[in-house]
Formats: C-alpha cells, sequence, structure tokens
C-alpha cells in the first residue's frame, strides 16, 4: 500500500505557480518541458509525489542515490552528526569524521591513493585532479608538461575545466570559444554494430591502445595527465569497455610520465560491481575523482584521491606550491559522516555482492527485451554490475524530441528512465527487486513502443 506523504506545504497550483515564475533547471528548455511532478517524500526506490502517487527511482535520481531514499541508518548518522558539529573551516581545523574517512578512502585502494581533498561535487573533483597534475610539473619547474590527454566520447563535467577535457558534445559545443584545447585518444570500444562480435572488440581495443601509444610518442614530453571514464563512459552513451585498456594505459603512462586520472564519479562506490572500477585493472590510477555514491545521494559531497608522489609534489617550504584550491564547504562533517555511514553499509550488508546480483538480473531481462516486441528496434543492449543499457537504432542525440517523450511517458506510467538521446539506461539503488526491476522493464518496453509508435 501507497505511504499517504505528509501533508503538502503548497497546494499544487501554488506549487506550479512558484515553479514558473522562479526556477531554472538542469539540462532542460524551460518553455518546451511540462511542469514537474512536485515530490513530498520518498523511501527505498520509490519517490512519492505530493499528491500520492509513487515513482520508481530507476535512476537513482541522476546516478547519486544507491542504497535507496531515507535508508534509516544513513539518516540516524546524519541525524548524530548534526546534533555535534554541522560545520567548522577544513584550514588550520580537521574533525574526526574527515579523519575517518580519509583513512578509510585511502585503505580502500590499498593505500595507493593515500591523499584525499575533499569537495563538493563531481565537475570540481574532477577539476582538483586536473589542478593536481598540472601544477606538480610546474612546481618540478617542468612548466612543457601542461596539456591533457582525453578519452573521445568522455565526459567529465560542467565547469570550465571539465568540459575542456570532455567530448565536445552537445552538451558544451555552445562554449567552445571558452575552452582549452586538449589531445584525444580513439576510444577503446567497437561502433554498436559491431558489439557483440568478439574478434571485431579485440581489434577495436588493439586499435585504441596503438592510438594512445601513437598519441603519447608525439606529444608526451609536453602531457601532464591522461583522464578517462574508467570502464563506462557515463553521458558519453554509456559506453562499456575492457579492464586490459586500463591497465595498458597505466602502464603507457609509466612510460611517458604522464598523470592517470580516473574520474569515478559515476562508475564508483560499486557501481561496476567492485568498489573502484579501477580494481578490474589491478592496478591503479594517480588520481581519482569520486562524488554520486560516495554520499549515498544525500549532500553534496565529493572527495579528489592522490598518490603520495603527486602531494610531496606539492609539499615545500616555497608558499607558491601550495595546491591554491578551496570551498568554503570542504569536508562538510554532515557530508563526512554520511560517506562514513555509506563505507558501512558496503561492509555490513553486502552491497557489493546486491551489484553482482543485480548484473546478472539486468543481463536475464536484457536478453528477454531483445526477443520481444521491441527487439527489431534494438541496436545493442549492453550491462555491467548495477548498469543496464537499451540502445535503439535511432538517430537522435539528447536534443531530439525522443528522449523527452520517453521520459514523460515513463514517468506516467510509475517509474522514472531518463534517456541519453537513443541511450536508454538504468542505474537503479543496488537493492531494488526483482518484482521492481521487472515493473521497470516492463515499461520500458512499453513506452518505447509506444512513442516509436
Amino acid at each position: 500500500m501507497t505511504p499517504s506523504p505528509d501533508k503538502p506545504k503548497f497546494s499544487g497550483k501554488e506549487a506550479l505557480a512558484l515553479h514558473r515564475r522562479h526556477a531554472w533547471q538542469p539540462f532542460t528548455q524551460m518553455k518546451l518541458t511540462p511542469d514537474p511532478y512536485v515530490i513530498g517524500r520518498a523511501e527505498g526506490v520509490y519517490l512519492y509525489t505530493t499528491e500520492g502517487k509513487s515513482i520508481i527511482d530507476a535512476v537513482g535520481s541522476w546516478w547519486v542515490n544507491v542504497f535507496g531514499h531515507n535508508h534509516p541508518r544513513i539518516n540516524n548518522a546524519l541525524e548524530a552528526q548534526l546534533h555535534k558539529l554541522e560545520h567548522v573551516m577544513y584550514a588550520g581545523f580537521t574533525h574526526e569524521e574527515a579523519l575517518e574517512l580519509g583513512g578509510r578512502l585511502s585503505a580502500a585502494s590499498g593505500h595507493a591513493l593515500p591523499r584525499v581533498f575533499f569537495s563538493d561535487n563531481g565537475s570540481t573533483a574532477v577539476e582538483i585532479g586536473l589542478k593536481m597534475a598540472f601544477q606538480y610539473f610546474v612546481n618540478q619547474g617542468r612548466t612543457e608538461k601542461k596539456e591533457f590527454l582525453t578519452l573521445e566520447n568522455g565526459y567529465h563535467g560542467d565547469t570550465i575545466g571539465t568540459m575542456s577535457v570532455g567530448a565536445r558534445s552537445v552538451f558544451h559545443e555552445m562554449y567552445l570559444p571558452l575552452l582549452f584545447d586538449v589531445r584525444q585518444a580513439r576510444a577503446p570500444f567497437s561502433p554498436a554494430s559491431n558489439r557483440g562480435d568478439r574478434k571485431r572488440e579485440s581489434e577495436s581495443l588493439e586499435e585504441a591502445l596503438a592510438d594512445l601509444k601513437s598519441v603519447l610518442e608525439r606529444y608526451g614530453e609536453r602531457i601532464c595527465g591522461f583522464i578517462l571514464e574508467p570502464l563506462i563512459q557515463g553521458a558519453g552513451g554509456m559506453n562499456i569497455y575492457p579492464a586490459l585498456y586500463l591497465k595498458e594505459a597505466r602502464r603507457l603512462c609509466d612510460e611517458y610520465e604522464v598523470f592517470l586520472i580516473a574520474d569515478e564519479v559515476f562508475v564508483g562506490c560499486g557501481r561496476t560491481g567492485t568498489f573502484f572500477a579501477f580494481e578490474q585493472a589491478e592496478v591503479w590510477p594517480d588520481i581519482m575523482a569520486l562524488s554520486k555514491g560516495l554520499a549515498a545521494g544525500y549532500l553534496p559531497f565529493a572527495a579528489t584521491t592522490a598518490t603520495e608522489k603527486i602531494f610531496q609534489g606539492f609539499y615545500s617550504d616555497d608558499r607558491k606550491h601550495t595546491l591554491f584550491h578551496g570551498h568554503s564547504m570542504t569536508a562538510n562533517p554532515l557530508g563526512c559522516a554520511v560517506a562514513n555511514a555509506a563505507l558501512d553499509l558496503f561492509e555490513s550488508e553486502n552491497f557489493l555482492e546486491k551489484t553482482r546480483v543485480l548484473e546478472r538480473e539486468h543481463e536475464k531481462r536484457l536478453m528477454k527485451l531483445r526477443e520481444g516486441k521491441l527487439g527489431a528496434r534494438i541496436s545493442e543492449t549492453r550491462f555491467l554490475g548495477t548498469v543496464g543499457v537499451v540502445e535503439l537504432d535511432l538517430k537522435q542525440d539528447y536534443t531530439g524530441d525522443f528522449g523527452w517523450k520517453f521520459w514523460r511517458g515513463c514517468l506516467e506510467r510509475g517509474v522514472l528512465l531518463r534517456p541519453i538521446g537513443p541511450v536508454i539506461y538504468l542505474t537503479p539503488p543496488y537493492g531494488i527487486s526483482g518484482e521492481e526491476l521487472d515493473t521497470v522493464y516492463g515499461v520500458l518496453e512499453e513506452t518505447a513502443l509506444a512513442v516509436l509508435d
């Protein structure tokens, strides 16, 4: 039975009037988008509108909610910390939650990445990593190493620096005059038409590694960092590639003295079946950016971890060698407490095993989807860890009509799915039940067929 939401603060008309008068939402053409649903509360995988409608959150509210909404253990940790210390500046001061979290994040990498710089969102975590890589070489007097290498189709955020190292897609093309130039390497996955062809996939990987080596041979003396999203490129189309690429990238970066920067904002915190995606390569990057699931979707919170070598490049008697980056809310105690509670849940409730179970559940349902009525319109399905992907044979990007009609149609049927153009993805909370997942896949198929008809 659907729980009754608390009495709403505004009537439906009042809420929408305020929204129309004041809201400016992300990635949304406000003139064309319908009125939003007003969410009053949430629990588990469900969102509840102020009018009592239930919606399965099949994308984890933009990939951040990993344990389900309104989790009692995280709620308790947040409340306990609120009564002790809500915030203190993280310069000249520290606090117990930051101390604990720094040690635990270091341990999670086997202490390969022992240094932790806290911030408040994924774009910022990546931006800090870029500044670390660049300034390390400046501090060493090696000012020629000032360029970045990126992977094609990558997406790393929406600040000027992170847009610069991302693909020049519809998300960023408006801002081209503001961006700095980067080198680009070929992505290690086959086109959709060739995926599933083992020979072609192997050739694609070999071609990507050869291209990476070629770029580093030509420009390595000028490149300070190579940034990529390990195993899955998120907003670039949920493209999945093998861990072997990461292992070879590590070797090549060492050979050409380039820092390897892992953007694990999306793929970290259990998303791919291991706590860090990079673990599956059995090597480590030099810098790693974390956010989203790190604070379980509760608070704006992020961390950038780095090797001791990089830290020592800033540890100096010269104050000009300081990493000049900071935020008023850096290492906020509430965010640290929630992140520690999230780590507790991974350890005590075996959520990593749940992510592996979810992978098998995606595989079964994606196979069934291909065999059903929608199969003729599907160019490819793919999955890894908690992520399931359906790519339709449809030539549209994020600004096309299909995605917006599909998103709205799914909401009307009680499921939140928000595709990237023709790429429909599922990133639900890790504990979603089989019955709930059946509902999501059923709505996906029904809505896609209705929109494509």
